[in-house]
């Protein structure tokens, strides 16, 4: 059976405030993205290890790291070792907070093949295997694998088991509005899952917005059927981006991180984690 969780500064930038919301939804697990407005590529090593105290302290498993790796461009050299060199170092700090998985993107769309992309992911893959890592792929509108269909592509040609998907049902509808996210990408995917994001959207206005868990386009309720029946033991890790009464910007989507993404992001998580709750409740 999967594990629920949630990815912090969809609450806060307070490592204190998203205790309390694990408390009171009973969750013992987080991803950590940007912490008092640092992003994981920012931390130092006295931020890891006051991270890793103040999770362990606090009974918090932290299972996963949120990095922005390679949401850079693909011909920028000097870019791309600053974010390995940056990788490397997060590696060190994913096995003192006991973690697996760190995330990672496609570099921003240029239009450059498959096989030029993956042949950046040989660094990544060495350093997986020497920490026993897995680095797992999301899709995301802004970067070459913006479809499930593509990141298949990409994870096809790097054909590494270090380097897995990451599945995120909300991206498919922010990057195509008339995509099936389970059953069809989820299906697509699911031999290369590693972990899942969840979060829902619909088109609002005439554009893609977030929306609360269950009130969105994605088939929650199948999708948890589905990864029951098919014996997921993994995480599901709560990624709200909705916000009650704002909507985050175009580049808080591209980059998300930093206080004011985090502005209004508790009780909209809330809600969400309420809703997702029952969801799994019904599907159990």
């Amino acid at each position: 059976m999967f594990q629920l969780g949630m990815i912090t500064d969809e609450v806060s930038q307070n490592l204190k405030e998203v205790a309390a919301f694990c408390r009171d939804f009973d969750l013992s697990h987080v991803e950590l993205r940007s912490v008092e407005g640092k992003g994981p590529f920012e931390w130092s090593d006295a931020d890891a290890d006051h991270i890793r105290r103040f999770t362990q302290d606090q009974g918090l498993s932290v299972v996963a790291l949120s990095s922005p790796l390679f949401k850079c461009d693909i011909g920028n050299e000097a870019a791309i070792a600053a974010q390995i060199d940056s990788f490397d170092r997060l590696s060190d700090y994913a096995c003192a907070f006991g973690c697996k998985i760190i995330r990672g993107f496609d570099f921003w769309a240029c239009g450059a093949s498959p096989l030029r992309r993956a042949e950046k992911y040989q660094k990544i893959i060495e350093l997986c295997e020497k920490k026993d890592l897995t680095c797992a792929l999301e899709y995301d509108p802004s970067v070459h694998a913006s479809t499930p269909g593509l990141l298949k592509e990409l994870l096809d040609t790097i054909h590494h088991p270090r380097i897995r998907a990451l599945f995120d049902p909300g991206n498919g509808i922010f990057s195509a509005p008339d995509s099936h996210p389970y059953p069809d990408d989820y299906e697509l995917l699911k031999n290369d899952l590693c972990h899942i994001h969840v979060k829902d959207a619909k088109i609002i206005n005439g554009k893609v917005d977030a929306v609360r868990v269950g009130d969105g386009w994605v088939n929650y309720p199948g999708l948890i059927q589905k990864l029951i029946q098919d014996d997921y033991s993994g995480y599901l890790m709560l990624e709200t981006h909705y916000r009650l009464t704002s909507l985050l910007t175009e580049e808080q989507l591209k980059l998300p991180g930093g206080n004011a993404f985090s502005l209004g992001g508790e009780p909209a998580s809330r809600e969400s984690m309420k809703r997702l709750k029952e969801i799994i409740a019904n599907a159990q």
